[in-house]
């Protein structure tokens, strides 16, 4: 199949698309557009942009000297464009990729039956490709049954990935997680994801959601994706500080801000004992998102470290909300869960206030 020709127009909705929120100049833009696709012209983008204007699909205002271009989501017809562009780099994507779209497709039809599924993108597919996995990210309409459609698709998401020898982590979040994370302040895997994706299902329904979230707030993505196990020391002590857990001894300054799932994974992968027992604390102390987590387990391979946590947690102190990602993340553990020393959890617990 020959490649679909990327046209100026495309190639500005596409990096437009990657920098949601970023306060892009025209300037800017072109260069961002001669980084991914290895040439661009200013004058070109320029005259492509305001065509885009005239047409009320793009916005500038001046900022200063430079013009910041943003989409235009009073125009319906943006949502239109925004989801062309997801198919052409779909098509492109796929093209060489056989056996991709051979498990694409019969993934489309076991998910079939879950109408409530809104949108399925794919998270960095030319990296994640090349290492034989897949990154799913998963938005789901609003409904009573949220929890049980979530281990549903983690359970056929399972099947699928033994089926076919291919490693694949699902994010899976309603609308309200959804437009509450991609607004955050907090640095958190869904403003990292747009940086490279596609969205290979129902691009229309992602991008409607988009317009309605901007319609409301602004959307606050993040080009560069975090390492857990690579966050600074002084942003770890911070964040911990944030959630409740002040360790003796360590200055407190103001730093990053990383949702609470992020953090907790940074711990799991530091091996440090006393830090592991701090998880219990933060996740007594705070409301969590029990997916955003069980996607960080599945991609950073620590649900057994978690599981073990929480069981003793749940022994310590039961809530429902415990006991469904103990359900969670079961459902594609790969080895028995590590045992945590409860009596030394319990007494932490006390220390920090989280039970009595």
């Amino acid at each position: 199949m020959e490649k679909i020709i990327e046209t100026p127009i495309h190639r500005i909705l596409d990096t437009i698309s990657s920098h949601l929120g970023e306060p892009l100049s025209i300037n800017q833009l072109t260069e961002k557009i001669k980084e991914k696709y290895g040439a661009a012209y200013y004058s070109n983008i320029y005259k492509q942009i305001k065509e885009l204007e005239n047409k009320g699909l793009l916005t500038t205002a001046f900022c200063g000297k430079s013009s910041i271009v943003k989409p235009n989501f009073d125009n319906e017809l943006i949502v239109e464009l925004f989801a062309q562009m997801e198919i052409e780099n779909k098509i492109n994507f796929l093209k060489d990729k056989k056996e991709l779209l051979i498990v694409l497709s019969s993934m489309t039809k076991i998910l079939d039956d879950i109408c409530s599924i809104k949108s399925i993108t794919s998270i960095n597919p030319e990296k994640n490709s090349e290492l034989n996995r897949l990154e799913l990210l998963f938005l789901l309409r609003k409904m009573i049954d949220y929890k049980d459609v979530t281990s549903e698709l983690y359970t056929r998401m399972r099947e699928l990935q033994d089926q076919y020898n291919l490693k694949i982590d699902s994010l899976i979040l309603n609308e309200d997680d959804f437009s509450s994370l991609i607004r955050s302040n907090e640095i958190n895997p869904l403003r990292e994801a747009f940086a490279k994706k596609i969205t290979i299902f129902c691009p229309q329904a992602f991008w409607s959601q988009i317009k309605e979230i901007s319609e409301e707030s602004e959307i606050k993505t993040i080009e560069i994706e975090t390492k857990p196990n690579n966050i600074l020391e002084t942003d770890l002590i911070y964040n911990l500080n944030r959630f409740g857990y002040r360790e003796f001894g360590n200055r407190i300054s103001q730093a990053n801000k990383y949702c609470i799932e992020y953090i907790i994974t940074s711990l799991l992968l530091s091996n440090d004992a006393r830090r592991l027992e701090a998880i219990p604390i933060i996740l007594a102390k705070n409301n969590f998102r029990s997916n955003l987590l069980a996607f960080l387990c599945q991609k950073y391979r620590t649900t057994s470290k978690l599981l073990g946590l929480l069981k003793s947690l749940q022994n310590i102190k039961p809530n429902d909300k415990i006991r469904d990602t103990i359900s969670l993340l079961e459902i594609f553990k790969e080895e028995q869960e590590t045992p945590a020393d409860e009596e030394s959890i319990r007494r932490n617990m006390r220390l920090y206030n989280a039970i009595r």
